[in-house]
């Protein structure tokens, strides 16, 4: 196992099957900017280790990740909010195009960002008590539309402007993940998933991946990033943006107004 001393994340090593744990559980692993660095360090790491022949990304403890951590971003300049914004972009890039294959174990819910690590993935099993929820609406900013690639516009967009949880169950149904297995089962099921990706040649999957992400550019995935990060950062500071921030952080209801940023912010 390569030596890597990580601040944000866990990394285990099993033979050709890595794991890599979001390990934040005081913010229900939330993200900040360090998290995302991170990812990127370790999915590296995982890249170019021939003995890794697959990974899981999970997080620690019932929570696979609540997204976006309000107090780093509620508290950040624009500076940091733009580091944010790439570095987000870079991890999930990292993921969904790394010559391994990735598999999402969800084990509790997967919010905003949390939802969009685990979409970065290859594969997805949950755990039949998990959702997943577009919250950024709520957040006074947008979770673009990468979910129309997988589950359709209408569905997508059911998801980003309603921003309601869908359970792992319906997520199966509607072609959001691959598995919504009973607890008693859910280790076992995504232990399963590995032991057959690190069996199946190398090479085979690095191109069969790379075919995949050919298409999806073509219909526009990655220019959808590179135009969805800045609108994410300007939302940000936009009063509704703090004000979100703060109901949150205060507990009570936001009052929106729809109001533009002043010219000194």
């Amino acid at each position: 196992m390569p030596k890597a001393d990580f601040k944000t994340l866990l990394l285990e090593a099993d033979g050709p099957v890595w794991k890599i744990l979001i390990n934040r559980p005081d913010v229900r692993n939330a993200h900040d900017l360090e998290t995302f660095k991170e990812l990127v360090a370790a999915f590296d790491l995982v890249e170019n280790d021939p003995d890794c022949r697959c990974a899981i990304l999970s997080g620690v403890g019932d929570v696979f990740s609540a997204g976006q951590d309000i107090g780093f971003t509620r508290s950040a300049g624009a500076a940091e909010l733009d580091a944010y914004g790439r570095w987000n972009v870079a991890a999930r890039q990292r993921i969904q195009r790394n010559f391994k294959p990735v598999i999402a174990a969800v084990n509790g819910p997967a919010i905003g960002g949390g939802c969009y690590l685990a979409a970065a993935c290859d594969l997805i099993v949950a755990v039949d008590t998990a959702f997943f929820q577009m919250r950024e609406i709520q957040a006074g900013n947008h979770s673009g539309g990468a979910f129309l690639f997988t589950i359709g516009r209408a569905r997508s967009l059911e998801m980003s402007l309603l921003g309601r949880r869908v359970p792992a169950q319906q997520a199966e149904e509607w072609g959001l993940i691959n598995a919504c297995v009973p607890a008693e089962e859910f280790e076992a099921a995504v232990e399963d998933y590995a032991q057959e990706l690190a069996q199946v040649p190398p090479l085979a999957v690095r191109y069969t991946k790379a075919a995949t992400n050919i298409l999806l550019d073509s219909a526009g995935f990655s220019a959808h990033l590179d135009a969805g990060a800045p609108m994410q950062r300007y939302l940000a500071l936009t009063p509704d943006g703090r004000e979100a921030k703060a109901a949150f952080k205060e507990r009570r209801k936001p009052r929106f107004t729809g109001a533009y940023p002043a010219a000194r912010d």
